[in-house]
């Protein structure tokens, strides 16, 4: 298991600190362990699981 503290997850999915708050208040993020009531690791699995959920298959108009 790979544990990763907010500050690591924003770095990794290229954002800032305030959009991973907003992810876990919409419930829109990876499982996290809640240690403290400050202090939420993921697990870097769960990062990439939560990730490839998000993918989208675009297709082509018109065909």
């Amino acid at each position: 298991m790979t544990l990763m503290s907010v500050d690591e997850l924003a770095e990794y999915l290229g954002e800032n600190k305030r959009t991973i708050y907003r992810y876990i208040q919409t419930g829109d993020c990876p499982r996290y362990i809640r240690l403290t009531a400050k202090n939420l690791k993921f697990d870097k699995a769960d990062v990439d699981a939560w990730l490839e959920s998000k993918k989208v298959n675009p297709q082509k108009k018109g065909d």
